[in-house]
């Protein structure tokens, strides 16, 4: 193995869910190189990507726990990650329901534990103020709490927007790399994998990935999601035991989004939390999860019975949930600690230098910004490096096409006709969005990554309209046939075989498409590498 080339970086980040690319973000305020290892194909592959996406407010930990603490910090931090990156973002507020005295009572704990916790704007509801402000929810309501400051996001939108910001500022990530083992180097170790010579502060750990390839890293942050557990006790003797969790959602059409418009929970009983019932910030309406441990960290099935499950826990909430409407349904993994209920952040006593992010279930997501900061931070304060002066926190983001008015519609097709031209009709997803992707900072590597960035193929039609069409697209931007591109997972192609002059049809099919990449290419965007995609 040591005769593979080796790699080094000031820091490896191993994973790129929320956990690993808001890390990533923050790493670039320093002068530090650094890179990602995704054991996937795109960012936020796991439990970042099936998740209910819900901005905590911070009424519901534990008081003194770091869930409590990232949570309500993370949760303030939101609004200005979101102006910043340019990702979704909808304050809602969120509604707890009780449905008997035992819940009212539960209910009056968590408006006390909010103020413990140090949130405003959470108080207790009677019955009529709880349908006031929701109409749908099922009349034998008996009271709740509303916290003001529960909101929304897309968790692969918050992923994606912090990534594309680290490699805007130099930080490399590498897909399809699993880490499959990392040592602590000894200072002999160290001092010979190094072909400079010593360095201060020294390489303290060797990963090794499913690809071959190795790296030798000052730093590691293991953010790995449900496999964190297995890197931490690789390298220290305080060793955690991760517990999968599966939820699975039911996902309906955008018709439905409107019924509710805070995120709709259920007061914790005797039988346990409930589902939610929640508007998306795409405009859909979304019902989960439930909570089921296995063995398995990859299997991401749903099951009848567990579907069944929360479409029945639902109607609690919401008499009227059905099968009707839903267009999607999908489970997510949530890596938790089967030793305690809480985060585990930062260096093990006998690991200097590794920094886990693990045991990193709800609200891993609304603490994302917070922990990210924090053990950026740590690391950089550790390494001794000075704040980077090139840092730039905004990003220009461009309203997608669904969000424009109409003038800002024509202007844009003044500007590009690519974008007069809707490829994908259910979300109103044009050429020109489609492309902007493709050229993006990170590497596109199959059709359902496009589909996440752009929301192309995420409609009621699931792409039977425009996939050909994305397919020809990909093709003339990227010369890649069809039959070369996965669907999602690497060796799932969209079509078994195309014409061998697909690509060279693609293009001369758009006549002045090469051109215009050439013009863009000549003022400075970045064009689409050749054998990257």
């Amino acid at each position: 193995m040591d005769t593979e080339p080796l790699h080094t970086a000031d820091v490896v980040i191993v994973g790129s869910g929320v956990a690993g690319a808001t890390t990533a973000r923050e790493m670039a305020r320093w002068r530090l190189s650094a890179t990602v290892l995704e054991a996937g194909n795109d960012v936020a592959c796991g439990s970042t990507r099936a998740n209910s996406g819900i901005v905590h407010a911070g009424y519901d930990p534990l008081p003194g726990t770091l869930k409590a603490r990232f949570n309500v910090a993370g949760s303030k931090l939101f609004p200005q990650w979101a102006d910043d990156l340019g990702f979704s973002y909808v304050r809602n507020g969120s509604l707890v329901l009780a449905f008997s005295d035992e819940e009212r009572a539960s209910v009056r704990r968590l408006v006390a534990r909010a103020v413990e916790n140090g949130v405003s704007g959470v108080r207790e509801l009677d019955a009529a103020e709880v349908r006031a402000l929701e109409p749908e929810v099922s009349p034998l309501v008996r009271g709740g709490l509303v916290a003001e400051t529960g909101a929304i996001c897309d968790p692969y939108e918050v992923a994606l927007r912090a990534a594309e910001q680290a490699a805007e500022h130099g930080t490399t990530f590498r897909f399809n790399e699993r880490v499959v083992s990392v040592e602590r180097l000894t200072p002999e170790r160290a001092a010979a994998l190094d072909p400079a010579g010593p360095s201060d502060p020294p390489r303290r750990y060797l990963l090794v990935t499913s690809a071959g390839a190795r790296y030798a890293a000052r730093a590691v942050v293991n953010a790995a999601g449900v496999f964190a557990d297995e890197l931490n006790n690789a390298v220290s003797a305080r060793k955690l035991r991760i517990t999968a969790r599966r939820g699975e959602y039911c996902l309906y059409d955008a018709e439905y989004g409107p019924l509710f418009s805070h995120t709709v929970f259920q007061a914790p009983s005797s039988a346990g939390k409930g589902v939610l019932v929640t508007p998306t910030v795409h405009g859909n309406l979304l019902v989960g999860p439930n909570a089921v441990e296995q063995a398995s960290k990859t299997d991401l099935s749903t099951s009848a019975e567990g579907l069944r499950f929360v479409l029945e826990a639902a109607r609690k909430t919401w008499p009227d949930a059905s099968a009707r409407g839903m267009i999607a349904n999908f489970a997510g993994l949530r890596a938790s600690s089967a030793d305690g209920d809480d985060f585990v952040i930062g260096e093990p006593e006998d690991a200097p230098g590794f920094f886990n992010i693990a045991c990193f279930d709800s609200p891993g997501l609304t603490s994302a910004p917070a922990v990210a900061e924090h053990v950026a931070s740590a690391v950089a304060a550790q390494l001794g490096a000075a704040p980077n002066e090139a840092f730039d926190p905004r990003r220009v983001r461009c309203a997608p096409f669904a969000e424009l008015d109409e003038a800002e519609r024509a202007d844009a097709i003044a500007q590009d006709p690519r974008w007069g031209h809707v490829v994908c009709r259910c979300c109103e997803v044009t050429e020109a969005e489609l492309v902007a992707a493709l050229r993006g900072p990170l590497p596109v590597l199959s059709l359902d990554a496009l589909k996440w960035r752009t929301r192309a193929m995420m409609g009621r039609c699931h792409g039977g309209f425009c996939s050909p069409e994305i397919a020809k697209i990909v093709a003339r931007e990227t010369g890649r046939a069809p039959e070369a591109l996965d669907k999602r997972l690497p060796g799932s192609p969209v079509v078994a075989s195309s014409r061998p002059d697909y690509v060279e049809l693609a293009r001369a099919d758009e006549g002045a498409a090469p051109e215009a990449a050439g013009e863009a290419a000549a003022a400075g965007a970045p064009a689409a590498a050749p054998g990257v995609y």
